[in-house]
């Protein structure tokens, strides 16, 4: 709010930006401050005044967004590479990066890491460059386990992966979309499952509840991961996650329902062995699910 009114003093913004006869003004939306409203349509609902309920998109926000106008929406990381770009070029800023990700990212380091904090790194760069030579490695002379992208709605990496690079197709292809670019890392004190359940957990509370793939999908697969943690898994419970996943991933209307089973199909794809373990032997390898810690 003070940049804007200091922009608006100067002359760069509001009526007649610098003598040009070009108007152009920015106004704040405090949105309620729910995860779902990050969803485009959802957004634009909220700045109406309406519930960020997310909408099919067989109509998009470019053609009817807020209150049925074309609708153009960016994140600021984007708005912020814009003046690089004008200012130095495509070709400088193409010159970055890898072939299908340009340019730097932002990424958010954090959990059981020496060095905690947002660093901006050119895309290309690998894992095991961030986590060690950036991040300062794992504190207390832990084990490094793996690293979680992308937020509640991302996937975990296993360390013998980190020879994979921020990048959007890589990550994708391992099972963890980069996001908006936050990096968990995990040592070996850490339950996978628990991880999922956490994350689940998260992304039940904060569903919208309007369409049923979303809404009673998450809460059946949480209900399976509570199970499991409490030390009540049964034979079949892995495959009953994997197929519960798979139908909220293909089925829900927004990008929460279709990225929400992240968490617990990365986890399965990389731990299963954590999952066999809390079902089978009715133990907890890292010793966190207290209903299996004898």
């Amino acid at each position: 709010t003070t940049a804007l009114a200091q922009a608006e003093e100067y002359g760069f913004l509001g009526k007649n930006i610098l003598g040009s006869g070009f108007d152009f003004s920015i106004k704040l939306h405090r949105d309620i401050g729910i995860f779902v409203s990050g969803e485009s349509s959802a957004l634009m609902a909220a700045i109406e005044g309406i519930a960020p309920e997310p909408r099919p998109k067989y109509i998009h926000t470019s053609v009817s967004g807020i209150r049925g106008r074309p609708s153009n929406l960016n994140n600021v990381e984007t708005w912020a590479n814009v003046p690089l770009i004008i200012s130095r070029g495509a070709e400088w800023f193409t010159g970055i990066g890898t072939e299908g990700s340009k340019g730097t990212k932002l990424v958010s380091l954090a959990g059981n890491i020496t060095n905690t904090g947002v660093v901006e790194v050119p895309m290309g760069t690998t894992l095991e460059r961030l986590i060690y030579d950036i991040g300062g490695g794992i504190p207390n002379g832990k084990k490094l386990k793996g690293v979680h992208i992308g937020g509640p709605l991302g996937g975990c990496i296993p360390e013998s992966l980190l020879n994979l690079s921020v990048d959007f197709d890589e990550l994708t292809k391992a099972g963890a979309p980069m996001g908006a670019g936050s990096m968990i890392v995990i040592d070996e004190d850490t339950c996978m499952v628990d991880l999922a359940r956490y994350f689940l957990n998260f992304v039940a509370e904060e569903s919208c509840g309007k369409c049923v793939p979303c809404r009673e999908g998450i809460y059946q697969i949480l209900k399976i991961l509570n199970r499991i943690c409490e030390g009540n898994g049964k034979e079949g419970d892995i495959e009953l996650l994997e197929e519960i996943s798979e139908v909220v991933r293909d089925a829900s209307l927004c990008a929460l329902g279709q990225t929400a089973p992240n968490p617990v199909l990365s986890t399965i794809r990389y731990f299963r062995d954590e999952y066999e373990a809390h079902i089978k032997e009715k133990r907890c390898p890292a010793g966190v699910c207290k209903a299996l810690i004898s």
